[in-house]
This record gives C-alpha cells, sequence and structure tokens, in this order.
C-alpha cells in the first residue's frame, strides 16, 4: 500500500488519469461449489477494503475487515491493527484519493489486487500497485504490497503498465501455469541462461513494463543489464500466487537500491504471452516500520 516517502525521488511522471470504474469482476468467474463459493467471497471482501480504504476513506475499515496478529511486510506501514488504522488515517486526509482495479486473483486463501491509487496527496504521481492479503477465518491477517508511480508515457510498443486483458479462464491449469512460472524464473533470472528464454515466452510476446518494448530480445537485453554472472543472484523468487492464466512472482531484486519486484504474467497456451510489474524500492532496514521484512 501508499508510502508517500518511498517516492519523492522517483523519476517517473505523472501519466493523465483514466477511469474510475473496477476493472476486474467483483466476484471471479468460478463454477459454485463450496471452494469457489468462498474464493468469490474472498475477492469480493479484498476489493470492499481498497476501495473503502482509497475511495470511501472509511475508517472503520481496519475494524470490519482485519484481525491481529496483523503481519505487515510493507516496511512502510506499522505491524498490527494499530499500524493499518494510522495508514487508513493518512488515506483519509486525502479528499480526492481513489482507485481503479484492474485485475483480482484468489489462490487460496490469499487475494491479490491489481490497481491503481490515485489522488493521494503527498504522491508524485498515482501508483500502480499490488497487495497481497491473506485471510483467515474471513479476516485478514497477513499483508505484503508494492508501488511505483504510473510513467508519463506508453512505453516502446505503446502499452500502459495497466492495459491488457482482465478475465481469468483455464482455471484447471492453474498448477501447470504456476510451475511454468517457477521454472522460468529458476532457468532465466536465476541461473541467467537467457538462450533459453524462448522455451518460455511467446512469439508475440507482450511487454507493459516501463521504457521496455515487446519482443524476446528486448527482454533478453533487459536481463542482460543487470545481469553480474560471477555474483550471487541478483533476482531472488521468493513467493508464486497463481489462478488460471495468470501468474504472480515475488521477487527479491538485489539492485540499487533494492526492490521487491511484482512481476505479473499472463499465460496462454503453455507460455507466457503477456507481463505487467510493480518495482517497489525497499527503504533502508532502520527506516522499516516493522520488522517482518518485505517477503
Amino acid at each position: 500500500m501508499f508510502s508517500a516517502r518511498r517516492y519523492r525521488s522517483a523519476l517517473h511522471c505523472t501519466l493523465v488519469l483514466t477511469g474510475l470504474t473496477i476493472m476486474s469482476s467483483i466476484t471471479p468467474t468460478r463454477s459454485q461449489d463450496s471452494g469457489s463459493a468462498e474464493s468469490a467471497k474472498l475477492a469480493e471482501t479484498a476489493q470492499k477494503v481498497v476501495v473503502d480504504i482509497f475511495r470511501n476513506r472509511d475508517l472503520t475499515v481496519v475494524d470490519r475487515y482485519f484481525a491481529e496478529p496483523l503481519v505487515q511486510h510493507d516496511p512502510n506501514i506499522a505491524d498490527g491493527l494499530s499500524g493499518m488504522k494510522a495508514f487508513v488515517s493518512e488515506v483519509a486526509k486525502s479528499s480526492g484519493s481513489d482507485i481503479t482495479i484492474y485485475r483480482t486473483l484468489v489462490d487460496g486463501d490469499r487475494v491479490l489486487i491489481h490497481s491503481r491509487y490515485q489522488g493521494l496527496k503527498n504522491a508524485p504521481a498515482p501508483l500502480i500497485a499490488f497487495d497481497l492479503f491473506r485471510f483467515k477465518d474471513g479476516k485478514i491477517v497477513e499483508h505484503w504490497g508494492g508501488q511505483e508511480p504510473e510513467a508519463s508515457v506508453r512505453n516502446l510498443s505503446g502499452h500502459t503498465q495497466v492495459d491488457g486483458p482482465t478475465a481469468i479462464d483455464d482455471r484447471e491449469k492453474t498448477e501447470a501455469n504456476r510451475t511454468l512460472v517457477q521454472t522460468y524464473r529458476d532457468v532465466i533470472t536465476v541461473h541467467q541462461h537467457y538462450d533459453r528464454i524462448g522455451e518460455f515466452l511467446a512469439d508475440n510476446y507482450i511487454q507493459h513494463a516501463v521504457g521496455v518494448g515487446d519482443g524476446i530480445e528486448r527482454l533478453k537485453a533487459r536481463f542482460a543489464s543487470i545481469a553480474r554472472p560471477d555474483a550471487l543472484p541478483t533476482l531472488v523468487p521468493r513467493l508464486f500466487l497463481a489462478d488460471g492464466n495468470f501468474v504472480l512472482s515475488l521477487v527479491e531484486a538485489h539492485t540499487n537500491p533494492p526492490t521487491a519486484n511484482f512481476d505479473f504474467f499472463h499465460i496462454v497456451d503453455a507460455k507466457i504471452a503477456e507481463h505487467w510489474e510493480v518495482l517497489s524500492p525497499i527503504p533502508p532496514r532502520d527506516q522499516w516500520k516493522n520488522s517482518n521484512g518485505p517477503f
């Protein structure tokens, strides 16, 4: 979730605000068995939470939807209900704050929201965000979050950080798609076998990252620019979340500055067809407001 201090030195600029509607379905399209119904309920609850925080500026949201012990992984938010209440109170000071939700994934007891925060008075630009919530007994008990400012222009292939498909399909392929991204991360980003990228990416691979364009060769060049063959891995996968044709990979990036990378993949026919990302700067350890770490 949002922390103004994290972005005051950001290099990105503001993009003109677009619509304020929720782009993803309130209830994911699942067969109506008991597990699917529970997943739909968790998705709806998570969406209500972020809307109540950023659009409605509702100070009662924490008491209604969160429970102790609340484990906070965003280093700019303090642990527990008190930390979350302080965060919501800070957002409420921005009278024009709002949120647009683009995609919602459910993986067991975890729900991922891909969105844009806007109208926050201390932010240098609208923020593209991933928020991951873990539920227990219907209440949120853990949160991970990452944000980056929205760019002022489209990338080299004309894509924004949020456009593209939103519908969740192929739920019977969820585990196969998770395994595909896990293997891709191990082979390409950890062991740096860039010559094998073609094994994992579709020929018409689409890229939403700022300053990058479509195609396999551009991605190879991007990886090569951060590769350190004789050092510890620059990119270390920490968590994978999958729901049908979408997979999130949360990666610890040993860059300067270090970042928590929320990499989001669209899988089509057992190939990575599309990629979105948020590269969220990790502040120095002595500035963290909790001790849990970003991962």
